[in-house]
């Protein structure tokens, strides 16, 4: 999920960014414009992978119109890969969007530069964990329209062919050692590892209760709880009971070698429940992450609409994206099945939407919707620090070295640790 930078660090780009996007105000390069009548036109910055995601976003903003004809929507763009590098270089120029699209990972980077919420947009109806992905400081810097967390995706028929009890609530990390050991045969693997981080870090905050940030959003990959958690982890791989991956370009690895029938276990988000189902050619079951000495753990994300500070119609923006995340809005989503949605009264729809369209995996769907929920209950949102996507490249880079043994945990984990805490 992490983005690649091209050319400004996170960290120098914010410093640009806090001198020249923060605090109130605005003016007419920020996303907004009026016209003669008093109908104000708003910026909206989105990402979409393809014209289907497009036409769904334009059907949003035109909501907003319905609802508010004095406030029009001007739908802006780009691949989700580009998206955050093209939004860091609109704020430094000042011509940032009125309406911000954000992903929970990448508030921090963000946070001087969002309008809190607080008081001034209903957030009744959203599920607690939702808005709490899109909150620090203690404000509410986005309105959720989406929700996910992470769940362990596995290979119903190898299961059955090796004997053994399928994952289910309340299945135990020694269960899931043991499963993958007894799966690792004929040149396939038990479990497809990853360096990406909602999913390595997951599993082991399932594990032990690891976390790589402190409440204060602070790097800490080198605290003992770090190091024993990805101490077991990579001893998945060299057991051979964990595959690999190919290079620290493959972030998707674990989960395309599910798919692809290598791993008959992966740790993936909620959000390829349904392409999972369909696209492999195994039944695919699945279950909340294995739980530790602190029971079942996950990682939870959700993505969202903010206001961006330097909007000049700040009254107008908050209308917009109360709209673009209202029930209205989430109940169409959930129809397009875009995503599994933020308010509690529209998640069944999502589900719904998955049964009509692969009615075979119905059962399937279903058992992976329920664990899903169940992950939310006690899911933790993972806040990162403004430049994590340096973090993440620096993960790939050392994970694997660790995953192979060319490299000791620990010292891994150091080295993540001061270079990364460079521009925190």
């Amino acid at each position: 999920m992490g983005v690649r930078r091209k050319a400004l660090t996170a960290f120098a780009l914010m410093g640009i960014l806090a001198t020249g996007a923060c605090g109130g105000g605005g003016s007419a390069t920020g996303g907004g414009v009026k016209d003669a009548g008093g109908a104000v036109t708003l910026d909206w910055e989105m990402w979409a992978g393809s014209e289907d995601e497009k036409a769904q976003l334009e059907h949003l903003a035109g909501m907003v119109t319905q609802k508010y004809p004095d406030i029009k929507i001007a739908l802006r763009t780009a691949p989700f890969n580009d998206y955050f590098t093209k939004l860091q270089t609109e704020f430094a120029a000042g011509k940032q969007p009125c309406v911000v699209s954000m992903q929970s990972l990448r508030l921090g980077a963000y946070a001087d530069v969002l309008q809190p919420l607080d008081g001034k947009a209903d957030t009744q109806g959203f599920a607690p964990a939702a808005l709490n992905t899109l909150k620090m400081g203690g404000k509410q810097l986005a309105l959720p329209y989406d929700l996910a967390s992470m769940l362990l995706y596995y290979n119903k028929d190898a299961f059955t062919k090796a004997g053994l009890a399928e994952p289910r609530s309340g299945w135990t990390v020694a269960d899931f050692e043991q499963a993958a050991k007894k799966l690792t045969t004929g040149g396939k693997a038990g479990f497809g590892m990853s360096f990406a981080d909602l999913h390595s870090l997951s599993l082991m905050l399932s594990y032990n209760g690891a976390q790589p940030v402190t409440p204060d959003v602070k790097l800490q990959f080198d605290s003992p709880a770090m190091v024993e958690a990805l101490t077991w982890y990579a001893g998945l791989g060299r057991s051979k009971a964990g595959l690999v991956p190919a290079s620290s370009s493959d972030l998707g690895w674990g989960e395309t070698q599910f798919v692809n029938g290598n791993a008959m276990m992966a740790v993936d988000g909620s959000w390829n429940i349904g392409s999972t189902t369909k696209d492999a050619k195994f039944a695919v079951g699945f279950a909340p992450l294995p739980a530790g000495s602190a029971g079942s753990k996950t990682y939870v994300a959700a993505s969202g609409f903010g206001v961006a500070k330097g909007c000049p119609y700040q009254e107008q923006a908050i209308k917009a994206v109360s709209v673009l995340t209202g029930d209205d809005a989430q109940a169409y989503l959930a129809g397009q099945g875009r995503s599994f949605p933020s308010r509690t009264a529209r998640q069944a729809d999502y589900e719904e939407f998955l049964v009509k369209n692969d009615p075979k995996n119905a059962e399937a769907v279903r058992g992976a919707i329920a664990s899903l929920k169940e992950g939310l209950t006690g899911g933790v949102p993972l806040f990162t620090t403004k430049n994590w996507d340096s973090v993440g490249k620096l993960m790939a880079q050392d994970l694997i070295q660790v995953y192979t043994g060319a490299q000791a945990p620990k010292d891994a984990l150091a080295a993540i640790q001061q270079q990364g805490a460079r521009g925190q």
